[in-house]
């Protein structure tokens, strides 16, 4: 699970460094885990929550019920052809790097 304020594309606000440097590095680790796997026929999704109501975002956003319905979609999804694809978990789309 990642986010995306890992984005570097997507970062047109700033702050929030250690979280985004933290973000970013995990779905380098997933994109690379995908590689790694998929000689052996296994899938790695990796997937932003979307905006899920917490105190980081004053409790605005999804619930986290909606949350998880999407990424359960995305995983339904998951695939050796899109392994490694960075997806905002409730709308579908891919994400930038």
């Amino acid at each position: 699970m990642t986010s995306r304020m890992g984005s570097i594309e997507d970062n047109t606000s700033g702050g929030y460094y250690g979280y985004r440097m933290s973000k970013a590095a995990l779905s380098m680790a997933g994109k690379s885990l995908a590689e790694d796997l998929k000689p052996h026929n296994i899938a790695v999704g990796i997937l932003h929550p979307g905006m899920v109501r917490t105190r980081m975002t004053d409790f605005s956003g999804i619930t986290a019920a909606e949350s998880v319905q999407g990424l359960l979609q995305r995983i339904a999804e998951l695939n050796l052809d899109n392994s490694g694809t960075f997806w905002h978990g409730v709308k579908g789309d891919v994400l930038p790097w």
